[in-house]
């Protein structure tokens, strides 16, 4: 949390930047960020790794995830009961926002990365403006819920 100098610009705010004019060095809230997924029955986790979409060296990441898929592993089945063995948890939609403030969002069919200046969180709308100013919304239910197919 901020403090009387220098302090976030709302409640809400998860990144933003201090200083005049939003010029000064990027401020983060990761604890409002964990806070926010619980209530909303969110899973968030944390870990350090090298994402070579936004740098070479391992930089801490803090995500929200949203769904869950399982990949690999092996079937089997003893009478009317089936297993999986070696299965592997992966997070399937999330939110992942490193310490440098560069976000990984990805969704259903799409993954994009942005440089983050501010990200507010309002109820289930994440609202981003990255660095080129460029403001985007998104109701992260959109990632909880898979979307709906077609059939031919």
């Amino acid at each position: 949390m901020g403090s009387v100098f220098g302090s976030k610009p709302s409640e809400a705010h998860v990144i933003w930047r201090s200083g005049r004019n939003n010029d000064g060095k990027k401020k983060f809230d990761f604890e409002y960020l964990e806070l926010w997924a619980a209530h909303f029955g969110v899973d968030f986790e944390q870990w350090t790794r090298v994402d070579h979409d936004r740098a070479d060296e391992p930089r801490e990441q803090f995500a929200c995830v949203f769904r869950w898929s399982k990949s690999g592993g092996q079937e089997l089945s003893v009478g009317d009961e089936e297993w999986t063995m070696g299965s592997q948890r992966k997070p399937r939609t999330f939110v992942e926002i490193d310490e440098e403030g560069v976000v990984r969002l990805r969704g259903w069919n799409s993954e994009t990365t942005l440089d983050v200046d501010e990200l507010v969180l309002k109820k289930t709308v994440l609202k981003l403006k990255t660095a080129d100013g460029t403001v985007k919304k998104l109701d992260v239910r959109k990632l909880s819920k898979r979307p709906e197919t077609t059939s031919s």
